[in-house]
């Protein structure tokens, strides 16, 4: 049913949690499984070369390695990447660019409001612009 899935990561603890969602359905599907976060957008104006947007690239990178990796267990077929960009944007993008059938987001919002008060920009734009179905994960403490 899956064949590859998009999560887009916040480093926030409801985009760990979406992540984790999205390792065991890649598991269980045999699906390809991209990570996408996103740098800072003002970084945008830097070229590829530029050591500001190297140093935010490999930081997040880093973290990726030491907070998120050991959640993938024997999970090979993952890809991780950041750039700047506007996440909700870059999210539709990358969806639509691998033939995506699903992609993953956190609602990053306070428990205590209402459902749709969860979802924050980022997942309101993702889910009126996907190219595919849309999974939302609240955080479950």
């Amino acid at each position: 049913m899956f064949n590859r899935i998009i999560v887009a990561l916040k480093f926030t603890s409801a985009s760990k949690y979406a992540l984790e969602k999205g390792i065991g359905l890649a598991k269980d599907y045999g699906a390809d499984l991209h990570i996408f976060h996103a740098l800072d957008y003002n970084l945008k104006k830097f070229d590829d070369t530029h050591p500001t947007l190297i140093e935010k690239a490999n930081e997040a990178e880093q973290r990726f390695e030491k907070e998120m990796k050991p959640l993938f267990g024997d999970l090979k077929k993952f890809t991780f990447g950041c750039e700047p960009a506007d996440p909700a944007l870059e999210i539709c993008k990358l969806a639509q660019d691998k033939e995506a059938d699903l992609i993953i987001v956190g609602c990053h919002q306070e428990l205590e409001k209402s459902c749709i008060g969860r979802i924050d920009y980022v997942g309101m734009t993702i889910l009126e612009m996907a190219s595919c179905p849309v999974l939302l994960v609240p955080l479950c403490v």
